[in-house]
């Protein structure tokens, strides 16, 4: 096997810490109490040097030197159920690389007797145990087909899922699991994945570090996904699109530090959030890291599991306590559907869900009646997969990359105007969304060209950064193969961001804030921005315009002047940080004002922005099931409608695009900020029948209401 400098360092320090703890073995008699600890540690390591180098025999002694370590470990030791349970795992992974079900066997007495030794009543290593111990009958059912073992791995699930203590995220798991398994088993899943709907804020947002929340999240959405489809499946629509939503909502929050219930709480009720945190962080963390102890300094089990009990009940009266208190009804619960239905009374909102298992449009669809009804219809998208959605997204940000889409301003050697293979890719993905995606929907809708109603689109996965909204075959001129043709478009991260909301009052105070950054410092000249914004100016005729341009443009008087205003329209440099989106903002005369500042601070005031700089709207391409971008941050802030971009544009084309939607939003003298969309819609329009390119028109986009 050939191996790297950095792999045989590796190597070098697995093989001293085994010779080191062999010696340590060799050394200690088997009377010590601390033997099997010094076994099982051994195991380990030998282990881990099979994991790396793939030599079976190290298989072979991990495994004696853990029997060993079980032998030697009376029964009733609070480690003998850790111990058999390292024990089944390694033997698990010889079954999996050997192929005998004899070892498989073996495999699921030692995670079964791990279980019956650990007490019932509220162990906190107890969940992981059972989860290890349904995953062995997955394998055995799968090796063999017999139903009972599809039955003891559900039990094995759902037990681990109901647990009161243990980590949240090893209870998701094992309700995911649960759900999953019971639906194929014919049983229904419908209370497993509420059980995992219901442990999500504990794994977003209770007692566990940012980066381990991050990767936690990712997997969630991936399983909120999937049990979504099953919802969808069994046409449980509303808890489909009550699951969606929750997931997405809780992904957003935690990824771009929003507010969440939690925060809310400490503002209204210190005390009660500071009590819940702190049970929480003891119930994630310390207790179930018992089995790290020697053992010599064990803990009783019977203790352990009485006292994250006790914690476990505290934190559900704490929480039933919350759930009294006016306006935290719903508190760490998913919204019910008739709190949801209002999003879509201005028009139709299609959440896209796209998972491994399938993928669906969940239309919400208005009834303009007297009552304001909201019914949902599921159009499946039967040619549409999860693998097509990655594809997709990967051509895409590799055509972005390409073309050299880095920052605003006239085109550089590099950023060329797309010729033969490139447009033809570009031609090619706006083509599959429309075919697969776009045109399944308009039809499910019963849509005509020319009908030109709203809708809003909630996509998922790596779905949610392709441009939905310019989906169409651009290789025919007939009517009706695209897009635009039929509908005019808006997206929207969550259905929660556009319910209705209070307005802010239109009085005499309206004021509009532009701020240009014509020579930004370090960066490249952007001359058109200047004209933009006196365009703005010149079409606002009586209406209250600031201006801040070059120097004026400081971080201090952006934030004071974003504060006061009613529409917001930056046109300078905007920057996407590839690794803490948080970091991503607009580039001032002396700063970056980041996105994690414009979210500290609300904006009363703010109806509407636009962001006319470059890489607004796309996101970190390391989270792919939310792009987390400066224009979803503006909705956040209070911004009611937001007009952004999905990657830089040309400095030429902003002040036209700007021209178009001020005239349309400003018509008679009356600021309409409901007009965005359609006026973007009529520029954007514009721009594509002048001859413009796909990297010049497409990346316009309208968020929100």
């Amino acid at each position: 096997m050939r191996t790297t400098p950095d792999e045989h360092r590796v190597i070098s320090d697995i093989n001293e810490a085994i010779s080191l703890q062999k010696a340590a073995v060799d050394l200690t008699p088997d009377s010590q109490p601390d033997k099997p600890a010094l076994l099982n540690n051994l195991g380990a390591a030998v282990q881990t040097r099979f994991q790396r180098l793939g030599d079976v025999m190290d298989l072979e002694n991990a495994i004696s030197f853990k029997q060993a370590a079980v032998d030697l470990t009376p029964d009733g030791h609070p480690n003998k159920p850790n111990r058999l349970n390292n024990l089944g795992a390694a033997v698990q992974i010889r079954f999996q690389r050997l192929g005998d079900v004899v070892d498989l066997e073996k495999a699921i007495s030692f995670f079964q007797a791990a279980v019956d030794l650990t007490p019932d009543d509220g162990h906190p290593d107890k969940p992981a145990l059972l989860e290890n111990l349904g995953n062995a009958f997955v394998h055995r059912f799968r090796n063999g087909d017999l139903s009972t073992h599809l039955q003891s791995a559900t039990l094995s699930f759902s037990t681990a899922a109901n647990s009161l203590t243990g980590p949240s995220v090893i209870r998701f798991r094992a309700a995911c699991k649960w759900g999953k398994f019971s639906h194929i088993s014919g049983q229904s899943p419908i209370p497993a994945f509420e059980c995992a709907i219901d442990l999500l804020p504990q794994v977003a947002w209770l007692g566990t570090s940012l980066t381990t929340q991050h990767a936690q999240l990712t997997e969630a959405g991936d399983e909120v996904r999937y049990a979504v489809s099953v919802a969808i499946e069994l046409e449980e629509y509303e808890t489909a699109v009550q699951w969606a939503e929750y997931g997405r909502s809780i992904v957003w929050q935690n990824l771009l530090s929003l507010r969440t219930p939690l925060s809310d709480l400490h503002q209204a009720h210190p005390e009660l959030a500071t009590r819940l945190r702190s049970i929480s962080q003891q119930l994630e963390g310390s207790l179930s890291n018992s089995h790290l102890l020697k053992d010599s300094e064990a803990v009783n089990m019977q203790d352990l599991a009485k006292n994250a009990t006790k914690l476990a009940v505290e934190r559900e009266e704490i929480i039933e306590q919350v759930r009294r208190k006016p306006g935290f009804e719903s508190f760490l619960k998913a919204k019910a559907f008739d709190k949801l239905a209002p999003a879509a009374h201005e028009g139709p909102v299609a959440i896209i869900n796209v998972s491994r298992r399938r993928c669906d449009a969940l239309v919400l669809i208005p009834d303009h009646g007297e009552y304001h009804n909201v019914s949902i219809i599921n159009i499946p998208l039967a040619s549409f997969s999860y693998e097509m959605s990655a594809k997709l997204f990967k051509e895409f940000s590799q055509l972005l990359s390409l073309e050299g889409v880095r920052a605003r301003g006239e085109r550089q050697a590099g950023f060329r105007s797309p010729k033969g293979k490139e447009k033809a890719s570009f031609e090619s993905i706006l083509a599959e969304l429309w075919v697969h995606v776009v045109k399944p929907v308009l039809d499910g809708l019963a849509y005509q060209v020319g009908d030109h109603s709203r809708i809003w689109w909630c996509a998922t996965g790596p779905l949610a950064f392709l441009p939905i909204h310019a989906a169409g075959n651009y290789a025919s001129d007939i009517m009706g193969e695209k897009i635009s043709d039929y509908v005019i478009s808006s997206y929207t991260p969550t259905l929660t961001a556009i319910l209705d909301q209070s307005q802010p009052e239109m009085t005499e105070n309206f004021q509009i804030l532009t701020v240009a950054q014509p020579f930004t410092p370090g960066a490249s000249a952007l001359p058109a921005t200047e004209m933009e914004v006196k365009q703005v100016k010149e079409i606002a005729g009586d209406a209250r315009v600031q201006s801040l341009i070059s120097d004026e443009a400081t971080m201090a008087r952006v934030l004071q002047a974003m504060k006061e205003s009613n529409w917001i329209h930056l046109a300078c440099h905007g920057l996407q940080h590839k690794v803490n989106s948080l970091k991503s903002g607009f580039l001032l005369h002396d700063k970056t004002l980041e996105l994690s500042e414009l979210i500290k601070r609300p904006l009363p005031k703010a109806d509407f922005a636009f962001l006319s700089a470059c890489q607004t709207a796309m996101g970190d391409e390391n989270i792919a099931e939310e792009s987390v971008h400066l224009a979803a941050g503006m909705l956040f802030s209070g911004c009611k409608g937001v007009i952004g971009t999905m990657w830089s544009i040309q400095d030429k084309d902003a002040p036209k695009v700007t021209k178009v939607v001020y005239e349309r939003m400003l018509k008679g003298g009356v600021p309409n900020r409901k007009e965005a969309a359609r006026a973007l819609h009529e520029a954007v329009k514009e721009l594509r029948e002048s001859g413009a390119d796909f990297l010049s028109w497409v990346p316009f986009i309208h968020m929100g209401r």
